[in-house]
């Protein structure tokens, strides 16, 4: 199971700047007010995180209506970002997700916290979108765990299975671990520098800087 911006895909400092800018158009917030540090929010979710903003800066949950109107603006935002900055996979990726999806043994899945119709685009940017991959996301739940439950659901259902003998989630973000450590799942980080770190402090078997070397990669992460 995958995390999508900063696991599959190099967005995170594009995907936040879109974030950002989409809540000054369309709810007025003050940028110099928010806080930016996302290990603050309850749920590290693209709705938990409005959900918690909207209900610090107007005290309320969003509309239906300021809702689909934020992530419509998200996404405009996120296509004028691209066109000027093309998105790049992480290393090794489409060669990951190929291989195991080649593999009877395993089934995949994405679990992120990310709008479906963002992560959507973001995937079709780096042409991962033509592996076919249960998944689940924050129009689905506001907390992660819930979120990594309901693409768990969906695998067993399109791999027709009653259950999994084991399951790994591979995430760049600490909140990855700790949402993997509370679900039981196995927990394997993607980063470098001073998050290989972090990713350790909350459970990860191992912290890789991408998935660029498949053959010795493969045996550590399912061994």
């Amino acid at each position: 199971m995958f995390d999508l911006d900063g696991t599959l895909v190099d967005s995170n400092a594009i995907d936040s700047q879109c974030y950002l800018q989409a809540l000054v158009d369309v709810f007025g917030f003050d940028l110099n007010k928010i806080d930016r540090n996302w290990g603050n929010y309850p749920h590290i979710t693209d709705a938990g995180i409005l959900h918690t903003l909207c209900q610090t800066e107007l005290g309320r949950d969003p509309t239906l209506g300021e809702l689909y109107a934020y992530q419509q603006r998200f996404l405009e935002l996120l296509i004028i970002a691209v066109s000027q900055k093309p998105l790049q996979s992480i290393a090794g990726a489409s060669e990951i997700l190929e291989s195991l999806n080649a593999d009877p043994h395993y089934a995949i899945a994405i679990a992120t916290g990310a709008w479906k119709q963002t992560a959507l685009f973001k995937l079709q940017q780096v042409g991962l979108d033509r592996i076919f991959i249960p998944m689940a996301c924050s129009d689905d739940a506001r907390a992660r765990v819930d979120i990594m439950h309901c693409a768990y659901d969906r695998t067993l259902e399109f791999y027709r299975r009653s259950q999994f003998q084991t399951v790994t989630y591979i995430g760049d973000g600490v909140w990855d671990g700790i949402a993997s450590k509370q679900l039981n799942y196995h927990f394997i980080g993607i980063g470098t520098g001073e998050r290989v770190v972090d990713l350790f402090a909350v459970g990860a078997k191992c912290v890789l800087p991408n998935y660029q070397n498949l053959a010795e990669i493969m045996p550590v992460i399912f061994g």
